[in-house]
């Protein structure tokens, strides 16, 4: 098994950018709910945030798996292999974050 270090850091980068993009976006929900009432907005800010953690629990296990993978199957150096892998995992979590907007919209009640 390769050094963990790379893993580590792509996994933290990824989660952290996750977790800076989560909070924009559940802004921006609370901005486009604005007209719903309190009890359906609630509800969708919650499934989206449920939706979007599970996202970004799987975007960093995958980050991790990738980097490993890149360094001892491919022999790719480190930097690049954390480059691509936290490019790849955020981009991940961001079109996890984005369908767990659209679907919690319809599932709370909004029309």
């Amino acid at each position: 098994m390769p050094n963990k270090t790379p893993a580590i850091i792509s996994t933290i980068l990824t989660l952290l950018i996750l977790v800076i993009f989560a909070v924009l976006s559940v802004f921006t929900q609370m901005i486009a709910l604005n007209s719903v009432s309190e009890r359906q907005g609630v509800t969708a800010i919650s499934i989206s945030l449920v939706c979007q953690g599970v996202g970004v629990l799987l975007a960093g296990i995958f980050a991790w798996w990738m980097t490993n993978l890149m360094i001892a199957k491919f022999n790719w150096k480190k930097i690049l292999a954390v480059i691509i892998a936290v490019t790849i995992g955020t981009l991940a979590g961001g079109l996890i974050s984005f369908l767990s907007i659209v679907i919690a919209i319809p599932v709370a009640g909004i029309r």
